[in-house]
This record gives structure tokens, C-alpha cells and sequence, in this order.
């Protein structure tokens, strides 16, 4: 500490000062008092620094050199000890079993969750905190971005403490670069005489939001978001049930319609209420239905005939016959029976159901997409060839005039719509292995562009996504084992980006906001054990993965902005990733996308988060 005397020189009497003066300091108990610097002097004040023997009271004499000559006592309290206090964490909320939820991460049990906010409390019974000196600094997880500007508030109740004070911690401000781990909570506070001390505590944080068991099969279909961001998912025993869920983990209903293979679509929001589109079969039959609030039906196709099982997507489009003033809102599957279902809730007696046959040759592979665009709709086929069928006013569904089915020269699953008018497809076999993507002209089939060059002795592909610039994103299918993911443009003949050793995918990848690319592999660590991983879209390296207590997935993945409530969406910079899979559960993970890649013309499977397979459809742009 820095200490001052002044020596001053009576009125009339000459201003001669010593070359010093002399400084001394004793403990009030007589014994050491520290340690003092070299007297510097300017003019009649002399400075030097004292370093106290430790705490207590303390005598210090500042005199003139010669005897009998001025001097002057002061009395000091040393005080080296910093305030005590405690940084407070609350356990994470646990949740409680309830309606096949399950809340808790199976792997933190205790974990915050990335979308909550945590209250941290401080208390102290130092009697001589300074409350304006708190400061909170939040360090991510394993180096991820630290959260500063954090403020304390004074709070009451505070019994038997002479301060309390909380602080809201946002849990997806700071980084996280892994599914789970933990924030470093420091406080930082000083005493009134400046001694300052820094205290930490934990808040162990995880991406898991909560998993639903609907107990009835596996679920083997992408699951569709509503506009209020109800989640609607079908399950694939033989008494398969669509279950109408709420994004913050509770179910609005459920019905039984059977076996559910093809992912449902949802269509237009309209006064409140939304229809959900699936594909059902029984007994080796296919019914398209339109389910309304409450899971009622509002319409199906066929009636009492049978055009083989749905087992493809459903695509979403408007079509307008002749006799009719307005476009109505349509879905479309393909029946391995060779017909084209079309399901039009909102038209009158036999316009409602069309069942339009088609050639023999053009059943389509199971889990296969149909996609479409204006008046046309495009599917694959067991020939491998791509066909595109056009809604005539007159007649119903009719092949597209002009239109050569490209011949891929294997079997046919995912479809898509890249910028300047061509179609996107991947496809392949498991034995004699092979696969890959490719693309035409919408127009006419033509300008067929193939990766790899040829199919064979590659592992099948039989889904992509589509990003900005035309950037294609795919994994591989592989029964056991790992394999790359892969990132390409489209007509180029090498890819830009991969990742070794990714995983399997029969999915598709999802294209989230903040260049994030999220996969769920059909394989994992152990049986039955599958893997959620993100990925950086740009370079495909690793952000984080999940190697535990996630089942393995064959279908793809959703993402959805962060809901209020009441169902709109948030404007909290976080999302919701939904993955289906085989052990009947379906999961929703927080992630660091404010939902889908709005830049992306084909971002996950069937475009959008409603499923509809038609780029008409607005890609949700969260706030």
C-alpha cells in the first residue's frame, strides 16, 4: 500500500526538509508490521510502500530524522482476505415418464437442456461484499465461445446471508461443440478494499429434448411439421397408428390406420386447422387418408378397392378439372399396384378419389419419393427409369407429352428439385452393389448427368439434399460398417468435400441454418445403437456426434424452428431435430439451427418440413 507524509514548515521559519524521513510500522500487539520501501522525497512529502506482515491492527510512525524532532501515529486494519461466497447450480429438470415421453437424457441425467435457461444464485456472508463488483463470465464447453455481460441481480429472500443475488444464464448462448458437456459458471467479486476472488460451478447442459415410444412398430417414414409445429409420425405394425404430437413433448392424439411405411404430408393452414396426408395399409391394401383435428378422418382413397400397398412418399399439389371453378389441394402417391392414388378432400363426389392406373412396369421401390411441380409429378419406377405423369383437366393423370423417361439403370429412392429446371435422383442396389446420383431436365428428360460414372461397385446412395449453388449432399447405404459422406456439385465430376468413415445412410442429410448439416446413420457403436451427428456444410467436419441411447435410423430426419407455447415459432437462435427410428421411438434433439437452410432449393427429404415434395412450398423461415 502507498504511504504519504507531509512534512510541514511553521509560518516565518526557513524551508530546509531532511533528505528523508523515517518510517517505521509495529503490529498493536508489538510485533512485526511489514516491510517498507525506499523513502522517496519531493519537497516536504516523502512516499514510500508498505507491505503488511498479514491482517490485524497495525501502528505505523512517520518522523523526522533527528531526535526529539516531529513525528506522527497512525492506526491501521489490514484486511487481505477476499469475500467468501457460493456459486449455486440447480439440478436439471429430470422430467417424469409420462404417455411414452421420456424427458431425461438417458446419459445426464441431471443436464440442462440447450433450449432452457438456468438460474444461477450466488449467497455470501461477507459483510463487506461489494455487490457492484460481481461480474459472471460463462465459458462453452471443450473451448466452444464464452458468454460475457452477465449481470447479477440483488434478490430477497436471503436468510442468515448478507447478500443474494441470481443470474440467467441462456443455454444455448455459449459454445457447444459436442450433444452433451458443461458450462463454467465463474463469479468474479471484490471487498471494499479491493481483494478479489473468482468462484466456478458446473451446469452440465444436453441437446436431448425428449423421446416418443409410440409402441406400435418402428417408424420407418420421415415425421411432418404442422404450422403450429404439431408433429405428426406414422408407426409400421400391422395396427399402425398416426400420433399427432406437441413440440414441447406431449401428445395432442393418436388413430389407428395400419401399417405406415411412407412418410405423411401436411397440408395448407387454413382457420385453425391443417389435414395430414398418409399412406396406410391393411391386409396387403393401400388407403390414402386425410386425417382433421382430433385425428378424424376427413377423407380417403381408394374406397373398397385396392391399388396394392403405399409404401411411397406423398407429394402435395393443387389440381383443377374442368368442371371445377378452382385448383383444390391434392395428394399424390403411387400404389405398387401400378396407380396413381390421388386424394382431394376439398372436391365433390368422384373427383375426390382418383386412382389413375399406370403401366405395369411402373410400380416404385418402397420408401421411394414423388415429387412434384405445377401440374406435373415425377416417380420412379422398378424399370429404374423416371417418369413424369401431367394432371390433364379432361382426364385426370396422363404421361407428360414430350417427356422421355431417363433410363438410371437401378432402383430408385430419393427425388428432388435442384435450381434451373432439372430433377435430382439417387438410387442403388445393395447386391450387386451399386449407386450414385444423378439429374435431367425437367422439361423433356434429357441432359442426364451421372456420379460416379458408372453406378457399379459403389454403395448405394438412396437419398440427398440439395443446398445453395446446387451443392448435393449424400451418404451411402451399407449393411454394417462405416462409409463416406459426400458433398458434390451438381454436373461436376468430383466432389468437393467428404468425410471419412461418416456413417450409414439410407436418409437424407438435413441442410440447417448456420451452414450446419445434420445425418442419422442406420448404424452406431454397438447393435442396435445408431449415431446423430452435425457437420459443418462447407468442409464436412465433425461437430458433434450421439454414440448412446439413440436406436438406428432408416428414414429421414426433420428440423423445425424453437416453438412457443402456443405453437409459433421462437425467435431464439436454436431448432428442433426430429429422428425416427426403427426401435419405435422417435427423438428430438436441440440443435444450433434456426431451423431448415432457407437459401437451399431441396434442404431434406420431400423439400420442406410438411413433406409436400413440391418446391412451391415455402421452406419455414424462422424468425
Amino acid at each position: 500500500m502507498p504511504v504519504t507524509a507531509e512534512l510541514r514548515v511553521g509560518t516565518g521559519l526557513d524551508r530546509t526538509f531532511p533528505e528523508t524521513l523515517s518510517f517505521s510500522v509495529v503490529a498493536s500487539d508489538g510485533g512485526a508490521g511489514g516491510t517498507l520501501t525506499t523513502v522517496t522525497r519531493s519537497e516536504g512529502i516523502y512516499s514510500t510502500q508498505w507491505t503488511p506482515a498479514g491482517e490485524g491492527e497495525f501502528r505505523l510512525t512517520a518522523a523526522h530524522p533527528q531526535d526529539g524532532g516531529p513525528s506522527a501515529t497512525v492506526s491501521l486494519t489490514s484486511d487481505t482476505t477476499p469475500p467468501s461466497f457460493t456459486v449455486l447450480v440447480p439440478p436439471g429438470d429430470a422430467g417424469v415418464l409420462d404417455g411414452g415421453f421420456t424427458y431425461a437424457d438417458p446419459g445426464s441425467m441431471v443436464a440442462w437442456r440447450r433450449d432452457q435457461t438456468a438460474t444461477v444464485r450466488v449467497e455470501s456472508d461477507s459483510q463487506d461484499i461489494e455487490p457492484s463488483s460481481l461480474r459472471v463470465l460463462v465459458r462453452g464447453h471443450a473451448g466452444g465461445a464464452n458468454l460475457e455481460g452477465l449481470s447479477l441481480a440483488q434478490v430477497s429472500p436471503c436468510a442468515g446471508k448478507s447478500f443474494c443475488g441470481t443470474v440467467d444464464v441462456p443455454l444455448w448462448q455459449p459454445g457447444l461443440p459436442a450433444f452433451r458437456g458443461n458450462f463454467s459458471v465463474e463469479v468474479t467479486a471484490r471487498d471494499r478494499v479491493g481483494n478479489e476472488v473468482t468462484r466456478t460451478n458446473n451446469i452440465p447442459v444436453t441437446r436431448w429434448k425428449w423421446s416418443f415410444n409410440g409402441a406400435s412398430g418402428a417408424i420407418e417414414s420421415t415425421p411432418a411439421i404442422g404450422q403450429l409445429g404439431t408433429i405428426y409420425l406414422g408407426t409400421s405394425d400391422s395396427n399402425g397408428k398416426v400420433f399427432a404430437l406437441n413440440p414441447e413433448g406431449t401428445k395432442k392424439w393418436e388413430t389407428q390406420v395400419g401399417r405406415v411405411v411412407g412418410s405423411p404430408t401436411v397440408g395448407a393452414f387454413s382457420a385453425g386447422n391443417e389435414l395430414v396426408y398418409v399412406g396406410a395399409n391393411i391386409s396387403g391394401g393401400g388407403v390414402l387418408y386425410a386425417l382433421g383435428a382430433g385425428g378424424i378422418v376427413s377423407g380417403r382413397c381408394p374406397e373398397g378397392s385396392s391399388t396394392g400397398e403405399i409404401s411411397t412418399s406423398i407429394a402435395l399439389t393443387s389440381t383443377k378439372f374442368n368442371a371445377e371453378s378452382t385448383a383444390i389441394e391434392t395428394a399424390i402417391a403411387l400404389g405398387n399396384g401400378d396407380a396413381l392414388v390421388s386424394l382431394r378432400p376439398g372436391a365433390i363426389g368422384a373427383r375426390q378419389c382418383r386412382t389413375d392406373l399406370l403401366d405395369s412396369s411402373q410400380s416404385s421401390q418402397p420408401g421411394a419419393s414423388i415429387i412434384a411441380k405445377g401440374s406435373d409429378a415425377f416417380f420412379s419406377a422398378q424399370d429404374t427409369k423416371v417418369w413424369s405423369y401431367q394432371f390433364s383437366g379432361a382426364t385426370g393423370w396422363v404421361p407428360k407429352v414430350g417427356f422421355t423417361a431417363p433410363t438410371i439403370g437401378t432402383l430408385i429412392t430419393g427425388l428432388g428439385f435442384a435450381t434451373g429446371n432439372r430433377v435430382v435422383g439417387a438410387g442403388g442396389l445393395i447386391a450387386p452393389q451399386s449407386g450414385g446420383v444423378f439429374s435431367f431436365l425437367e422439361t423433356d428428360g434429357s441432359g442426364l448427368w451421372k456420379f460416379p460414372e458408372p453406378f457399379t461397385q459403389s454403395a448405394p446412395i438412396r437419398n440427398m439434399s440439395i443446398g445453395a449453388g446446387n451443392e448435393l449432399f449424400f451418404g451411402r447405404e451399407v449393411s454394417s460398417g462405416n462409409v463416406d459422406m459426400t458433398s458434390i456439385s451438381l454436373l461436376a465430376t468430383v466432389p468437393r468435400a467428404t468425410a471419412i468413415s461418416a456413417g450409414s445412410f439410407p436418409g437424407a442429410p438435413v441442410l440447417g441454418e448456420s451452414g450446419i448439416l445434420y445425418t442419422a446413420s442406420s448404424t452406431g457403436p454397438s447393435a442396435g445403437v445408431g449415431e446423430v451427428s452435425a457437420w459443418s456444410a462447407v468442409t464436412l467436419n465433425n461437430s458433434w456426434k450421439l454414440s448412446d441411447n439413440v436406436g438406428r435410423v432408416t428414414a429421414s430426419s426433420t428440423l423445425d424452428c424453437s416453438r412457443n407455447l402456443d405453437g409459433t415459432p421462437s425467435s431464439t437462435p436454436h431448432g428442433v431435430l426430429y429422428v425416427p427410428s426403427i426401435d419405435g421411438k422417435l427423438y428430438a434433439f436441440v440443435v444450433d439451427s434456426r431451423g431448415l437452410d432457407t437459401s437451399a432449393p431441396w434442404p431434406k427429404y420431400q423439400h420442406d418440413s410438411r413433406n409436400t415434395g413440391n418446391p412451391a412450398t415455402p421452406i419455414t423461415s424462422c424468425p
